[in-house]
């Protein structure tokens, strides 16, 4: 299954007309994640991060830069990313020179 098919059955949908919008979330995802790691590709053990990551912001679509929002008593709040994505880009092994700080 593609980055592509598996974006679409995690966010339930069945057409093609948000494909351009997906393939640059995947292609943003991407980045966020080979820039963590320190790689120039995603691996193929981190393709499931890379579409959850880019979920994440498919569902933040109009929410950019807000922390928390609430409407007609409903409150969702914007964390960082979910600590199981994190936990598994820290355990993926790095290139040399690749650091991150325990706080992340």
């Amino acid at each position: 299954m593609t980055a592509l098919e598996r974006f679409k059955t995690l966010a339930g949908i069945a057409d093609d007309t948000q494909d351009g919008l997906i393939s640059v979330l995947l292609s943003d995802a991407g980045d966020a994640v080979c820039d963590y790691i320190g790689r120039d590709s995603v691996p193929e053990r981190l393709v499931s991060v890379q579409v959850q990551l880019a979920v994440i912001a498919y569902n933040k679509r109009g929410a950019e830069g807000e922390s928390s929002r609430s409407e007609g008593g409903i409150s969702q709040s914007f964390d960082g990313l979910p600590p199981e994505l994190l936990a598994r880009l820290k355990n993926y092994p790095r290139k040399a020179g690749v650091l991150y700080t325990a706080d992340e």
